[in-house]
């Protein structure tokens, strides 16, 4: 995602997000380097008025149980007849926003998706098998684009800066209440559907106000997008050592159980809110000690502000280097002079020419002149903040 954190000299950082974690405070992002004519449909437009879908709901292919209901609620995806949400269903609301995700999804999935699945079959699945936790710092709550270049995973560590609000019960949510709680997901996920990435500014806004507030009603949405079934949500802090301990002290966190029926696996998803920074580590390294007990893991960083590109983020760049299995990133993660050809065997794919103008100053020569030199793959989806595959840039890294 985009991250604007204050720096020693004031850089407005951010265009659009997949991932956050910083520090202080955070300021105007602008608006993507793309040409209209190209660019996807968003989900909501100027909230339309709600219409009833023409084709009925189809019966639902998973287990049913009151937390996986409430994920498929806000997914706009359907709940089993005898589900106590069942009846929320039947609004001209709900049905609309249905609609519009089921659209969303599916061009998503046209898009993107299925694309990085052909990608990630090929040329990332017989690297990251040695590991089965994905580690995505810098990400917010994008559990989406995790899932989908590590669906192998049985664990996965998500670290921003979003809080951890628990989600009431839908029934006892005003209808009113419950109508702005849709409008107000469909607008949150409107920039990672366009550009894969969460505008960090947006986010703040978005997963503060309504009655369902941070980060786990999108968690949630994508994990029932995702096929998954939730089991139990446990609300968890660290202690300076990294081990879960009861909600209280920071970081406050959760962790969410579920099972992927597409293999029938239980696997664990957590989500942090820490502040990443050096002076943030310094200040309480639970986060990166919980992490490091999980063994060595797969790092995936998208859109990440260039904050590992500068002073302030060098504790938690050496820890990932040292953590680390296989990374992929764009330009935006760790800088490619600090992963050495000596110690990691190195693939590149798309094109690299130069950041987008908001982040020029992080032009990287030698990752230029790999560009030039390795006869890159060409990619079929779009990768951090270029929108545009044939501007995108991804690196693969793995360790000898």
């Amino acid at each position: 995602m985009i991250l604007t954190y204050k720096r020693s000299w004031l850089v407005n950082l951010v265009i659009l997000v997949a991932a956050c974690t910083g520090m202080h405070a955070q300021t105007e992002e602008p608006t993507p380097e793309i040409s209209p004519a190209e660019a996807p449909t968003p989900i909501l437009q100027e909230s339309p008025a709600p219409q009833a879908s023409s084709t009925a709901a189809q019966p639902v292919e998973v287990p049913s149980n009151p937390i996986t209901d409430a994920a498929r609620f806000l997914a706009g995806l359907p709940v089993a007849d005898n589900s106590t949400l069942a009846g929320l269903t039947h609004t001209e609301r709900w049905q609309a926003h249905a609609s519009a995700m089921n659209s969303a999804f599916a061009a998503l999935d046209h898009r993107q998706l299925s694309n990085i699945r052909i990608w990630r079959s090929g040329f990332l699945a017989p690297l990251s098998a040695g590991s089965k936790t994905c580690v995505y710092y810098f990400g917010g709550p994008d559990f989406l684009y995790a899932d989908a270049f590590f669906p192998d995973c049985t664990t996965y560590i998500l670290v921003g800066l979003e809080s951890v609000d628990a989600i009431p019960d839908l029934r006892t949510v005003p209808s009113a209440a419950l109508d702005y709680t849709l409008e107000n997901i469909q607008i949150s996920l409107n920039t990672i559907l366009q550009f894969s990435f969460f505008k960090t500014k947006d986010m703040r806004e978005d997963f503060g106000r309504g009655e369902l507030k941070g980060v786990l009603p999108i968690v949630f949405v994508f994990l029932a997008r995702t096929g998954k079934v939730i089991q139990s949500v446990e609300y968890v802090s660290l202690d300076r050592g990294g081990q879960l301990i009861k909600p209280g002290s920071a970081p406050h966190g959760v962790k969410v159980t579920f099972v992927d029926p597409s293999v029938g696996t239980q696997k664990v998803l957590y989500f942090f809110s820490t502040d990443l920074s050096d002076d943030g580590i310094k200040s309480n390294p639970a986060v990166l000690r919980f992490t490091e007990q999980q063994g060595q893991a797969n790092c995936f960083l998208k859109a990440a502000s260039y904050l590992m590109h500068e002073g302030h983020f060098d504790t938690v760049r050496s820890f990932l280097l040292n953590d680390s299995l296989t990374i992929v990133e764009d330009d935006s993660g760790i800088p490619i002079k600090y992963i050495p050809s000596d110690k990691w065997t190195l693939r590149f794919f798309g094109s690299y020419t130069e950041p987008i103008n908001l982040f020029k100053n992080y032009y990287q020569p030698e990752l230029r002149q790999y560009y030039e030199t390795s006869s890159p793959k060409t990619l079929t989806f779009s990768f951090g903040y270029q929108w545009n595959r044939h501007n995108s840039s991804l690196i693969l890294a793995t360790r000898k």
